[in-house]
């Protein structure tokens, strides 16, 4: 009994020395194997929708918090931090803009959330709610007053949405939208809108350059160990401060190696469990519109 016991226990520790005895001799094509093979959890929901802007991903954030991780890495990744810094661009528009897009305020006194602003409403405007025509368009005056136009609204091209920058709690504009959605009614708002967009030509040129792999932490500070071993060049850079579980694991692209990593880790896990960050920008865009 005792023998078998022995042998048994042992067979843990022949694989654990072949697999040591692997990445001393072939570092590189065993992080490429490891990669392929390794256990990687899922992402989980990046963009949750809410009546509340500053609860979506923010790209400006995300982007700050990962160029500044580069740039305390060294001058090697000093151009990866600047594209970075460049990916996202703002532009102001003045348009005209159904009121109805409004999904959600920069600001609110209520603890609780809700996917938009009209449940935001049902829940704490619905007394609020104007009965008549007279009624509505006193309580339109008061929120959007036209002395006040153009009134500021912010659209992000990531995900299309809109909101507005909001200097009350938002019950008078859930209110107006209930109103809107049960009567059938609709106001165009005389609007500067402010759009978030990438910036395609910087983007490109990160894509180009550099892979930027978005990954729970502990699976990308594995690959970054096994990398380093190979004396090939990686980073880990932060990605938002809500999402501590994530990171982004940054290669160049100018070693086949890399991109054979890169590659493996890939593989059949987008984008549930990794995402190629340049990629993700690129496919979800939904362009800016006078709707």
């Amino acid at each position: 009994m005792a023998g078998k016991f022995t042998l048994t226990t042992r067979i843990p520790n022949i694989e654990t020395w072949l697999n040591m005895l692997l990445q001393r001799l072939f570092p590189a094509w065993y992080a490429v194997r490891y990669a392929r093979e390794m256990k990687i959890g899922q992402l989980g929901e990046l963009n949750p929708r809410s009546f509340l802007c500053h609860r979506w991903l923010s790209l400006p954030a995300i982007h700050a918090s990962a160029a500044e991780a580069l740039e305390n890495a060294g001058p090697l990744w000093q151009e990866a931090a600047t594209l970075l810094r460049k990916v996202t661009r703002h532009k102001v528009h003045k348009r005209y803009l159904s009121i109805t897009n409004l999904l959600a305020i920069e600001s609110c006194d209520s603890d609780l959330d809700y996917p938009n602003m009209v449940a935001f409403a049902e829940a704490l405007c619905a007394d609020k709610v104007p009965d008549s025509a007279d009624d509505f368009s006193i309580l339109l005056n008061q929120t959007f007053n036209e002395q006040n136009a153009p009134f500021p609204v912010a659209y992000r091209e990531l995900d299309g949405r809109y909101y507005y920058k909001n200097q009350d709690d938002g019950t008078a504009l859930g209110a107006l939208l209930l109103a809107c959605r049960d009567k059938g009614r609709d106001v165009k708002l005389n609007c500067e809108i402010e759009v978030e967009s990438c910036n395609e030509k910087v983007l490109e040129s990160l894509r180009a350059r550099y892979w930027v792999l978005l990954m729970p932490r502990e699976a990308a500070y594995q690959l970054n160990y096994l990398i380093r071993e190979a004396k090939l060049q990686c980073q880990i850079a932060e990605f938002e401060w809500r999402r501590t579980d994530l990171v982004f694991l940054v290669l160049k692209r100018n070693h086949p190696r890399l991109n054979e990593i890169a590659e493996a880790i890939c593989h059949s896990r987008m984008p549930l469990k990794v995402l190629d960050w340049g990629r993700f920008l690129s496919s979800h865009q939904v362009p800016f519109r006078n709707r």
